[in-house]
């Protein structure tokens, strides 16, 4: 008899819990085949991930506070479907690399704690056509090469830890903004006590078919010299027939300074959406620039499910050796002064 009331207790339990929460499974399976090519090297043919939107796996949910309070989490998994490995830092186990965040949202907006997209990185997503992603993406987060903790060969953080966010409420006619701080932990008594953290900020107005965003982050480096200093500017506008979007994004970190001007476009076409960008990326003085420009196509069969296609072409000036590599399929390298061509076909499915 006890274990019967038991276990009703139980039942009762969940069944309270299950009224004041919602958990949703979410999550993207985006796998393509790829051809990549350099001057001065050999092609490169193989499956990668992350064409369309990057693969990954997550679980959200809220709970009802009351008087307009809500609590919620959210993590989020990156995943490498072309081998099914996860991609938790610093092993190939799944890990909620993308994001891992409790939240408190009301009136006032939402505080959010812990692993986020970091607040100088989102407008580089949002007004690039492809999504910063596969063979087309612009590149913008990733200017100074790929993010590597503020040493001398990385650039600004995609995804930043230890994060403290504010954003604003969704009722304020159109302005939204995020106020981020995150904290490198380290202590005060150490040389390099600011590294790892970052201070960022973001402001828009979206309204109608207009949108545009201004954005400025700074990472502490392993040294003075290393800190690195990100801002960029997005705005889109909906035609209908056309949506144009305008990206400038710069890198500084030292002396080395990267600018890239991006023109994009997207455009529903049949059952799908063409996407199309052109971008010039610029090192101040000095010659090591290049220009890239992407044509694509994502065809829906469903809300969920589309095969999409991409053709990408990068050419460096005399100081310049870049090339153009996906995830889950490194670059083949360039020759400085030479060309990258990047060729895509895959299958993304929502779930």
């Amino acid at each position: 008899m006890k274990k019967i009331a038991i276990a009703a207790g139980l039942a009762s339990l969940a069944g309270i819990a299950a009224a004041q929460s919602k958990v949703e499974v979410f999550g993207v399976i985006d796998t393509n085949i790829t051809r990549l090519t350099g001057t001065g090297t050999s092609s490169k043919l193989g499956l990668a991930t992350g064409g369309a939107n990057i693969s990954r796996l997550g679980f959200r949910g809220t709970e009802d506070l009351g008087g307009n309070l809500k609590a919620g989490f959210w993590l989020e998994a990156g995943l490498d479907s072309d081998t099914g490995a996860g991609k938790a830092a610093g092993s190939t186990g799944l890990g909620f690399n993308r994001r891992s965040t409790v939240s408190l949202l009301g009136d006032f907006g939402e505080l959010r704690l812990g692993r986020d997209d970091s607040a100088s990185f989102l407008s580089t997503l949002i007004f690039d056509p492809f999504l910063t992603n596969g063979v087309g993406g612009t590149g913008a987060f990733s200017i100074l090469g790929v993010p590597a903790a503020g040493t001398s060969t990385g650039g600004a953080p995609i995804q930043i830890s230890n994060a403290l966010s504010y954003l604003l409420p969704a009722s304020l006619g159109g302005f939204y903004g995020q106020a981020q701080l995150a904290f490198g932990e380290h202590t005060k008594a150490e040389p390099n006590k600011n590294q790892g953290d970052y201070r960022g900020l973001r402001v828009g107005y979206r309204q109608g078919p207009f949108n545009g965003a201004l954005a400025m982050g700074r990472f502490y480096g392993d040294s003075p010299d290393n800190n690195i200093s990100a801002s960029n500017l997005g705005l889109s506008y909906d035609l209908g027939v056309v949506k144009p979007m305008l990206l400038w994004a710069r890198e500084k970190r030292g002396a080395l300074k990267v600018t890239v001007l991006q023109l994009g476009a997207t455009a529903p076409l049949g059952p799908g959406e063409l996407r199309a960008s052109l971008g010039h990326y610029n090192t101040a003085g000095s010659d090591a620039n290049w220009n890239k420009v992407a044509l694509g196509y994502g065809y829906n069969f469903s809300k969920r499910t589309q095969v999409y296609g991409t053709l990408a072409y990068l050419k460096n000036k005399a100081g310049a050796n870049r090339a153009i590599g996906v995830q889950g399929l490194s670059a083949t390298g360039a020759a400085t002064g030479g060309k990258s061509t990047g060729m895509e076909l895959g299958i993304r499915h929502f779930f």
